[in-house]
């Protein structure tokens, strides 16, 4: 198999994966939720997990926040045909797009779209949606269904800043925290504390209604409800770091005005965070499917899949070097250079995942068919420089350096990208790791070029100019978002 066809099939199984958990098709194949009406004499049903709910003489309405809600929403607001009133979605810029024929979602009792967040940063239109978001959940009596759709994207899209905090701080120190390499959920702990929506307080305005229904794709690493979107139809579990530790921990405190500090640390009253009676909450999609569906598709192209770990986190420099001792691992295992206890030793990921592994590897060595290793999670970054670039690019740039620098590993292949088609604040995806990236790069460049450009966080620029972005993933905003996928081809040779 040549690299080329190595690198086309990691797209094709990417794109199949994000395919897997775009939302239209979770709810269209998924048995345990129906949102089409069934009368039975004088009742409406809807069937949610499995489990039916009544909707006669009440209305249904919609709400939603993040990536990925629009397909989710769209269908649902359809299926409920006249049992829907309609609502308010906030949704990326150019989300609109997605629609093939947003005519049936815009309109009198429809659904009013708006789109914000440039760069997955709150601005005014998202302001404004979550605003109306707010109104619409206050709004709701006893006969009432509020259901509300989360995904990843979503503490951006709907950003309520608590008094005297205006927009333009929740932004300064939000974009502080990520520079700083703080995790997602260290970032959902402070916007929760900042935030006069999220941390359960939407939940608490809509505690008139009915029914309460939240509909989550998960982009966070465990699948805490409390720290998807910031959690605001969840209240926060008690006894986490509160925000002010995660503030001091990246000494930042100090940088807050007492009134904001003072903001920050005085919770919300209880009545604020009292939810509906009739309160449930479902997660339909995750990085385990996206990762099951690109397993089950590198299958179909003649690899030997294995699902290495669904919680990749911490910095991005750190899971590069996880990623080259297993490669090397394997190798010296193939060689028989290294025994089985040292390969356990060395393997970085869930321990319960390790006897799966071992058995793949046992099977890549018997029938010379190569490896497809795949893993998910959410990497950090901590920026340093004026570069432009996200954690997938740059992953996937220290992947090529590694790759190039060990001759074991050299026909060895990389893949990384966010599978809702936005790594950072730029149009990629992410992008190929390889020993061909960096020797394409220095026929022209030196190496100390090579290194300010890794030093500078200017993945982007970088892969954008190589051979005409052949290394790029681009594809636009796929209209999901379950973290980020990463996957290695290993040949045997």
């Amino acid at each position: 198999m040549s690299k080329k066809q190595a690198w086309e099939h990691m797209r094709q199984i990417f794109s199949h994966a994000v395919s897997a958990v775009h939302p239209e098709k979770i709810f269209a194949e998924s048995p345990s939720f129906d949102f089409r009406p069934e009368v039975a004499k004088e009742s409406v049903f809807i069937k949610l997990d499995n489990r039916y709910y009544d909707l006669a003489n009440k209305r249904c309405h919609i709400v939603g926040f993040g990536k990925a809600v629009l397909g989710m929403a769209t269908k649902v607001h359809r299926d409920l045909g006249k049992y829907s009133a309609g609502g308010v979605l906030s949704v990326p810029i150019s989300g609109l797009k997605q629609i093939k024929d947003s005519s049936c979602v815009i309109g009198q009792n429809r659904l009013v779209i708006h789109e914000g967040a440039m760069n997955n940063l709150p601005d005014e239109a998202s302001l404004n949606a979550a605003n109306a978001i707010k109104k619409l959940a206050k709004s709701m009596k006893s006969n009432d269904v509020l259901i509300v759709f989360i995904s990843g994207g979503g503490s951006a899209l709907l950003p309520l800043p608590k008094k005297p905090l205006v927009l333009s701080d929740k932004r300064q120190i939000t974009n502080k925290l990520m520079k700083a390499g703080a995790t997602i959920q260290e970032i959902n702990t402070v916007r929760i504390a900042c935030s006069d929506i999220k941390g359960g307080r939407l939940a608490g305005a809509a505690r008139n209604a009915d029914l309460l229904v939240t509909i989550v794709l998960s982009d966070v690493i465990g699948d805490p409800l409390d720290l998807i979107a910031s959690g605001p139809t969840i209240p926060p579990k008690e006894g986490e770091a509160s925000a002010t530790d995660v503030l001091c921990k990246y000494n930042l405190w100090n940088d807050l005005t007492p009134k904001i500090q003072k903001a920050i640390k005085t919770p919300p009253p209880e009545d604020e965070l009292r939810p509906p009676e009739n309160n449930h909450v479902f997660i339909v999609g995750s990085n385990v499917k996206a990762a099951a569906a690109a397993a089950d598709q590198a299958k179909e192209l003649g690899y030997i899949p294995c699902i290495l770990s669904c919680t990749v986190q911490g910095p991005v420099s750190n899971v590069a070097a996880d990623y080259e001792r297993l490669l090397l691992s394997i190798e010296g295992f193939k060689n028989k250079t290294l025994a089985e206890k040292d390969l356990q030793d060395r393997f970085a990921y869930p321990e319960e995942n390790f006897a799966a592994f071992l058995k793949v590897l046992e099977q890549h060595v018997k029938s010379k068919a190569p490896l497809f290793l795949i893993a998910g999670g959410e990497p950090v970054i901590t920026v340093s420089g004026q570069g432009l670039g996200g954690r997938s690019q740059h992953l996937a740039l220290l992947m090529s350096e590694l790759l190039h620098k060990q001759p074991a590993l050299g026909e060895c292949c990389f893949f990384s990208a966010g599978t809702d088609g936005i790594d950072g604040p730029t149009d990629a995806a992410g992008a190929i790791g390889d020993k061909a990236v960096i020797q394409t790069y220095l026929e022209s460049n030196t190496l100390d070029e090579l290194r300010q450009v890794v030093q500078n966080c200017d993945s982007y620029n970088f892969y954008k100019k190589l051979c005409n972005g052949e290394f790029h993933i681009l594809t636009g905003h796929t209209g999901t978002n379950v973290m980020d996928l990463h996957f290695m081809v290993v040949p045997f040779h």
